[in-house]
């Protein structure tokens, strides 16, 4: 069923973009770039006659060779089009519209941007904080108790599989009466696919049903992880938040750790660990491979990274004659 705007355009602009900011981690000057952009195309619509959410791929065909004739840079135009491709593609997620106009236009071509992933390490503090704050929560604070592990369970969950937040926020309970090791989820545009969870993250999520079967409010919820009137399930917000607050208390101000980010980290960890891309594309869910093949330049470096640390040349000093002999 399609939703209604009930906002005003600029206040409707403004509460996608947060969704878009919150799922995939974007800073403020990037979601102010991206309104930019969008104003301007909108502004564009109007001007001729078309309604933004009955836009046609044949309309962005026309704006885009506007902005050609313009003589905008391919850099420039290459922003547009990706500001534009997330903007609908969320207006799908959100049931605004059925499908994407712009699902069949092609990127302009620019130079590949490595996705910006967590170290192990910082994977690891997380995970451990997460861990110790919901032990040091008295049994019977049952609400902090649940918060505490709630945000460990999903910190789990995503560091597992590397599934999207919007994937995780909708897991349905009922698919972890009996915990596997493979599950099938739902993923953008109705495409299922199989995550896998390891043992820790399995052991977690029983903990986390066992906590939140004591929890009367969540009872008759379909969700695995409920909102907190037990009405629906979790926001992406709240999850945002709980993970800013968790990687404040581990002093990482300089690091935006988001849901989108703890994806990125799954990917390239398991890259430098040696998986396929063939496998990983399937595990996060990409339609297309190139998509996934960003992830191998961090590999690359990763690589070099390790060569320049144990290879048995680096340890000679061509400099000293003595550094030849056996």
């Amino acid at each position: 069923m399609i939703k209604k705007i009930k906002e005003s355009e600029n206040m409707f602009i403004d509460k996608i973009l947060q969704i878009i900011c919150l799922e995939k981690g974007l800073s403020q000057n990037t979601i102010m770039a991206y309104k930019k952009d969008i104003v301007l195309v909108f502004m564009w619509f109007k001007e001729n006659n078309v309604n933004f959410l009955n836009a046609s791929e044949e309309n962005f065909r026309e704006l885009f060779s506007f902005f050609l004739k313009k003589n905008y840079k391919a850099s420039s135009l290459s922003r547009k089009l990706s500001s534009l491709k997330q903007f609908y593609a969320m207006l799908k997620e959100e049931t605004y519209i059925n499908n994407n106009p712009l699902s069949n236009i092609d990127n302009f071509k620019q130079e590949i941007t490595i996705p910006k992933a967590l170290s192990e390490e910082n994977i690891i503090l997380l995970l451990t904080k997460a861990k110790n704050n919901f032990n040091d929560i008295d049994e019977d604070n049952i609400t902090k108790k649940l918060k505490s592990l709630r945000i460990f369970t999903i910190l789990e969950i995503l560091y597992s599989t590397g599934m999207r937040v919007s994937e995780l926020i909708s897991l349905p309970l009922s698919d972890f009466i009996q915990i596997n090791d493979l599950l099938q989820i739902k993923g953008k545009g109705g495409i299922y696919r199989q995550v896998a969870f390891n043992n820790k993250a399995k052991n977690v999520i029983k903990m986390w049903l066992l906590y939140r079967s004591k929890k009367e409010i969540f009872s008759n919820n379909r969700y695995l992880f409920p909102s907190n009137d037990g009405k629906g399930h979790v926001s992406r917000q709240s999850i945002h938040k709980d993970l800013y607050q968790l990687s404040k208390s581990l002093n990482f101000n300089s690091i935006n750790v988001s849901p989108h980010k703890i994806r990125h980290s799954f990917a390239t960890h398991l890259l430098n660990r040696g998986a396929d891309l063939r496998s990983l594309q399937k595990l996060l869910g990409h339609a297309d491979i190139s998509t996934t093949e960003k992830y191998t330049k961090v590999r690359s470096k990763r690589l070099a990274g390790l060569l320049n640390d144990i290879h048995p040349l680096n340890k000679i000093d061509f400099n000293n004659k003595e550094s030849f002999k056996t």
